[in-house]
């Protein structure tokens, strides 16, 4: 779209609001799927009373990119956001005087708020949370999570071209550290909130300050009891259908790294959505190995990835990984990295080496069968194997030939559950073992060790009679099967295989006649 042609849209609309205000009743109105967007070095006159209206799944949008918020209004203000009953949402206020009066509804049996108090959090994160009262003051930029018994149309009001939400916000973010205290992936997590009347964009080259924070954003979606995320990054990508924008008046989560100041400005806000990617989407590129897994069950899903970019870490990297912030509802199947004590949704490492494993926890409190698939997103090269562990039906599947596996799960199995193996060896494929390199066994006066690894190793075979005494000693072979000669006294021996990593004793029974 051209700058005339959005001079001449803007000329359109003032036009229209002069002649709306000649009549009582006038008002300017957008209705859910309309747009009115003041680009930057322009400015819009509204005489009269401005309303932004909102239904299930949509919402009307105003969209002030410039620096000082040049839009005048001389009416009442009023932006309406539609939330579904029984179900959690995070909000924010787009109007600056707005309470939690807001929220409450006739027709509701109860109206709970809650914002998030990260200083509050020691050895349990959900400490966090604080009730707030009817007629508390809602702050413009701060997150709040709402739930109604029943359907309800928000209504934010004011008065004039200060009550809509505009302009530069700083909000104070929190990582704090205390004893007892929370694991690290627990510990920083800040309900901020869209403050504006229309979308913003994550990924835009100016207006977010954040550098008290890692670079992603976590949405909470209610219908399907599930976190979406965007990770910015130096390589951005999107997680449970998570993509770079932040609906209106929407509330989000940020974890900071520091205690600091997180902003925002109108150079962030944005008009029509475009280009949102599908959860499903099987078009995107990656200039990098990355594999996308997801779990689901009982009608839900969970997305966890592991990607590879040189110049990472197997830690926590800010700005290369996303934390993981689990289900509000513990009957959603969540799959997740666990390393170190630490919990990722996304875990960026520096390279695919042989014989890597990631440790893979998988949690749902309902029994069931689930199922954890590779989806269409991964990409990795035909040179390299992919398989899965399952540590508890100890099998190995793989996944670049299968695609998924299926298991049955129940709430008192071990999280820590299944790892994913990237070009493992076939001592790792067969269930070999340092403790079971070698089998040894005895016939007559004869002692067989049996090389069940692949490796080369080195190191010797000794043979000890019951006293302690070596009557026996010679280099390991690296022939699968190898045997000596035993001519002492019929009774029990000691065999020790002894290498650099390992060392296996084994009682046999010499028999001489």
């Amino acid at each position: 779209m051209n700058k005339n042609f959005n001079y001449i849209k803007y000329l359109f609309i003032v036009c229209i609001v002069l002649v709306m205000t000649v009549a009582s009743f006038a008002q300017l109105t957008i209705d859910p799927g309309g747009l009115i967007s003041i680009k930057q070095g322009s400015s819009m006159y509204i005489g009269t009373d401005f309303k932004i209206n909102a239904i299930n799944g949509g919402s009307g949008i105003f969209s002030d990119q410039t620096t000082n918020g040049d839009v005048t209004i001389t009416g009442n203000v009023s932006v309406e956001r539609y939330l579904v009953k029984e179900i959690w949402h995070n909000v924010a206020s787009p109007v600056s005087s707005a309470t939690t009066s807001v929220y409450d509804d006739s027709f509701s049996t109860y109206d709970l708020v809650f914002y998030y108090d990260e200083t509050m959090v020691y050895n349990d994160w959900n400490f966090g949370w604080v009730l707030m009262n009817s007629g508390d003051a809602l702050t413009p930029f701060k997150g709040y999570d709402v739930l109604d018994s029943a359907d309800i149309t928000v209504d934010y009001t004011g008065s004039g071209s200060a009550a809509l939400n505009t302009g530069a916000y700083t909000i104070a973010v929190t990582n704090t550290s205390s004893t007892p205290t929370e694991i690290a992936s627990h510990k920083g997590w800040n309900l901020v909130g869209n403050p504006y009347p229309s979308p913003v964009d994550w990924q835009a080259s100016s207006g977010w300050t954040k550098t008290s924070i890692n670079d992603a954003k976590y949405i909470w979606d209610g219908t399907n009891d599930q976190y979406t995320i965007w990770l910015g990054g130096g390589a951005p990508v999107g997680i449970n259908g998570g993509t770079q924008y932040i609906p209106s008046n929407q509330g989000f989560w940020v974890q900071a790294t520091s205690n600091g100041n997180f902003g925002i400005s109108n150079a962030v806000r944005t008009g029509y959505i475009t280009g949102t990617p599908d959860f499903y989407k099987s078009g995107e590129v990656f200039d990098y190995p990355l594999v996308s897994l997801i779990a689901e069950g009982d009608g839900h899903t969970d997305e966890t990835i592991v990607r590879f970019i040189e110049g990472t870490t197997k830690k926590f990297d800010r700005n290369w990984d996303a934390t993981k912030l689990f289900s509000m509802n513990p009957d959603v199947p969540q799959l997740y990295i666990e390393n170190n004590g630490y919990d990722f949704a996304l875990n960026t490492l520096p390279q695919i080496e042989e014989n890597l494993y990631v440790p893979l926890d998988f949690k749902c409190a309902k029994a069931g069968y689930y199922t954890i698939r590779l989806t269409d997103r991964t990409n990795i090269g035909n040179h390299t194997e992919l398989y899965l562990k399952d540590m508890l039906e100890h099998k190995i599947i793989n996944l670049k030939q299968e695609g998924a596996y299926g298991f049955y799960h129940t709430s008192d199995n071990d999280n820590a559950r299944f790892q994913l193996l990237f070009n493992p060896s076939q001592d790792v494929l067969n269930g070999i073992t340092p403790d079971n390199y070698f089998s040894v066994y005895s016939n007559g006066n004869k002692i067989f060790i049996i090389k069940n690894t692949t490796r080369t190793l080195t190191g010797q075979v000794i043979v000890y009679n019951l006293q302690g005494q070596i009557i026996s000693m010679q280099p390991i072979s690296e022939n699968k099967r190898s045997q000596l000669t035993i001519n002492r006294a019929t009774g029990y021996y000691i065999v020790r295989v002894q290498t650099s990593e390992t060392v296996i004793n084994t009682k046999v029974l010499i028999f001489n006649n």
